[in-house]
């Protein structure tokens, strides 16, 4: 249901509910249609195979299908490797080639081709094969066509500066404590990042991307629609998305992740709506993982298709049905983060996130207002079999996006949108910990969230505070308020002790550590300017021998005490 052709109307049309446009969308193109998969003349198949034999690789030998940076992944976070990062065997492939079908993708995880013939004879024979489980339509295969650009670029026009660095996207960035983390230095840099959707139109030309190409930070491009690396085309989507992490001109527009590098991936079909996306959904997650990427935004989700026969229902959202849902959980199973918009059917007949949204591995991205309240279109969960989703939230509700004609901003709406403007910020995160596993990145981004405590089926944990989340990641931190509540102090300390405490006004801190007997071991003194956070930081605690200690915090005059034990 997200045909690209709905979020060009959606973006001319922004005062009209996107679910309207929906609703009218899929009337046109499914009034009449028949429920039969031959009425659609399916060029594309899913060849489900059954095993793995006779293939060349092993788990044994990685650097064959994976590449440095991915085995190093899976190293630093205790994942082995195992069946599902082995090829699709070739000798298959070409059994099935011999046959008279063309390749159109692959799939490891699922260990399955996907075929393009119009000949039945050949999918009779295709499905005759020993090592073949099945054989299921997709949809249609699109041939890629001679690429077209315009290298005309935007005149730059100063008056649209704004005062504060991140120009007119501060709202988006600060709602998610983004500024804060990036002030620590943690911008994303070093992070690769993959974007999969239907079209990047115009990024190349775009003045707000120049530093991603200056600093040759757009790692490489693939269009898994038409099977070539040209993906400048068929939708400004994907650059509406990108520039909401990429973006780097200040007082015009940043993102949530200007300094890390990107992969931009096509694997929409803008031209309808078939499982064959899902395919290449999978095979473009697949790609980014032996690539080595930590972290993927995906603004895109399946329920209904062209040929209903297709469709999901409601009951399927359980994380394991969708095909794409399936992928997802497998990639987060190799320590990918996956960020998904939910879905902007919350005010629509089918009110439900949509698939991969629904994997349990995958961090769903709700929407909200630029008041941080819920935006009336940004879908519902829980799933069917009743977990939280989705996950937190983000604005999606007149998202600042750049402008794909001239040196300027606009404003749309989707959480197509909320989406990459949390993936932006969970890549900073990921910068501040290269080496701590998915699971604790996403678990602190969650219990950050502002209803943590109370999480429900609208906005999940709610809107998460991305500096608290890297506060919690810390080995031992305490965390002061202005209102003088302490947060996550540790009862047992070990290599480091960090302090951060925030005030609204000028004021002097000290931090006092005693032995058992009151002895002081260690004293520092730091001072606010007032509205800011301060931070005091012990990184080596070895010299301590292991005892109880007492830490006295005092701010402005006020004491707090606390009683740790040195492990």
């Amino acid at each position: 249901m997200r045909s690209r052709i709905i979020y060009l109307f959606f973006t001319m049309l922004n005062r009209i509910p996107l679910t309207v446009i929906i609703i009218l969308f899929l009337n046109n193109n499914l009034t009449g249609q028949k429920n039969d998969h031959r009425h659609h003349n399916h060029s594309l198949h899913c060849v489900e195979l059954k095993d793995k034999n006779k293939s060349p690789y092993s788990i044994f030998r990685p650097q064959d299908f994976l590449s440095a940076r991915a085995i190093e992944r899976r190293y630093l976070m205790g994942i082995e490797i195992d069946i599902l990062d082995i090829p699709v065997t070739p000798e298959y492939i070409q059994q099935i080639i011999a046959l008279g079908a063309g390749i159109h993708a692959k799939s490891k995880w699922l260990n399955a081709v996907a075929v393009h013939t119009t000949d039945t004879t050949v999918l009779k024979k295709i499905a005759a094969l020993p090592f073949v489980n099945s054989v299921k339509p997709l949809g249609k295969y699109r041939n890629a066509i001679k690429p077209s650009m315009n290298t005309k670029r935007p005149k730059v026009d100063l008056s649209k500066h704004e005062k504060d660095y991140y120009g007119q996207a501060d709202n988006q960035i600060k709602m998610l404590g983004g500024d804060v983390l990036h002030s620590y230095g943690y911008t994303g840099k070093g992070v690769h990042v993959a974007i999969l959707d239907g079209g990047f139109l115009n990024v190349y030309r775009m003045p707000v991307f120049d530093s991603m190409f200056n600093e040759n930070r757009l790692l490489g491009t693939h269009d898994f629609v038409q099977g070539d690396r040209f993906v400048y085309e068929s939708s400004s989507h994907g650059c509406n998305v990108l520039s909401c992490m990429a973006a780097k001109a200040p007082h015009l527009m940043v993102g949530t992740a200007p300094d890390a590098s990107y992969y931009l991936f096509k694997t929409e079909d803008v031209k309808g709506e078939f499982r064959a996306e899902e395919f290449n959904w999978v095979a473009g997650v697949e790609h980014a993982d032996s690539l080595g990427v930590e972290v993927i935004n995906s603004s895109l989700g399946y329920t209904g298709f062209n040929d209903t026969t297709m469709s999901y229902k409601y009951h399927q959202m359980d994380g394991k049905t969708a095909m794409c849902s399936r992928g997802a959980e497998i990639g987060a199973s190799k320590g990918l983060l996956i960020v998904n918009s939910a879905g902007n059917e919350g005010d629509g007949p089918w009110h439900y996130i949509g698939a991969p949204a629904d994997a349990k591995g995958v961090l769903s991205v709700g929407a909200v207002r630029p008041n941080g309240k819920r935006a009336s279109f940004s879908s519902w969960g829980p799933t069917p079999d009743g977990r939280i989703k989705p996950d937190i939230a983000a604005q999606g509700r007149h998202t600042v996006v750049a402008s794909m004609t001239r040196y300027d901003i606009t404003r749309t709406n989707g959480t197509s949108f909320s989406s990459p403007v949390m993936a932006g910020m969970v890549a900073s995160l990921k910068q501040a910990f290269p080496t701590h596993k998915s699971e604790d990145i996403k678990n602190a981004i969650r219990l950050s969230g502002s209803i943590s405590s109370e999480p429900d089926s609208s906005l999940g944990f709610g809107i998460p505070n991305f500096f608290f989340a890297y506060m919690a990641l810390l080995e031992s931190s305490i965390i002061i308020d202005h209102r003088g509540q302490m947060y996550f102090a540790p009862k047992v300390i070990d290599k480091q002790l960090h302090l951060f405490v925030e005030q609204r006004y000028p004021t002097s801190i000290t931090m006092t550590i005693f032995d058992k007997t009151f002895q002081e071991k260690y004293y520092h003194e730091g001072h606010t300017k007032g509205n800011e956070i301060i931070e005091m930081k012990i990184p080596d605690l070895k010299k301590y021998p292991p005892d109880v200690y007492i830490i006295k915090i005092e701010i402005g005059g006020y004491p707090y005490w606390l009683e740790m034990i040195k492990g």
